[in-house]
């Protein structure tokens, strides 16, 4: 749990932008502990040991800083779906690429699956001021799989069109159904969890 000596510092002690990373930190981890619904300006304020004042200075209200706990949160998904690539078959060849494809799928559900309350806030739209784009982007690094895919002709260029939304749609509903346990037990969830990456593969006739 996040404690005023786990993050204490004075408001001169940040500069450079420093408080606003850590609040953001401080949130991201706080969500993921306690859920969506507990996180608070002032709350914030007291884990990471400065003054509601600082914290307002950085975010006008609590919809833009929620705003930039569901950037960061959509960033560890996209830190995981890198992970995994970097863990994938490396060969550049249609059986290499399927590989990839499916790590980063698994990856996305292995997200809902154990960060379950940053899959609750990662896609939400909040109402804020405009954030820099998401970097490791989940969606970016989708396109360049499925792009790899076409290149080497496992998906035709009639399914490409459409496979973006039906790639993502099906992965994403699985991990948020994960994500709250409905999908049965451990051994259950992975079970389907394949079922459902072989699915995606056969509904945009990728082979």
């Amino acid at each position: 749990m996040l404690t005023m000596s786990t993050l204490k510092k004075s408001d001169a002690e940040f500069h450079h932008g420093d408080l606003q990373a850590a609040l953001v930190t401080a949130g991201l981890r706080h969500v993921e502990k306690h859920g969506l619904n507990s996180l608070g300006l002032r709350q914030l304020a007291l884990v990471t040991g400065v003054s509601p004042t600082a914290v307002y200075r950085h975010f006008a209200d609590l919809e833009h800083l929620k705003a930039s706990v569901a950037k960061a949160a959509r960033e560890v998904l996209g830190k995981m779906m890198v992970d995994a690539l970097k863990a994938a078959p490396t060969s550049k060849t249609a059986k290499g690429a399927i590989d990839r494809f499916l790590s980063i799928g698994g990856a996305y559900i292995d997200f809902g699956i154990k960060k379950s309350n940053l899959y609750e806030i990662a896609f939400i739209c909040f109402d804020s001021p405009d954030l820099e784009p998401t970097s490791p982007s989940p969606w970016e690094i989708l396109m360049q799989s499925l792009v790899e895919l076409n290149e080497l002709g496992c998906l035709s260029d009639k399914n490409f069109k459409t496979a973006p939304t039906i790639a993502w749609s099906m992965v994403h509903g699985f991990a948020g159904l994960a994500a709250q346990g409905a999908t049965g037990n451990s051994g259950e969830t992975l079970a389907s969890k394949r079922d459902v990456l072989t699915a995606v593969l056969k509904s945009l006739d990728i082979k």
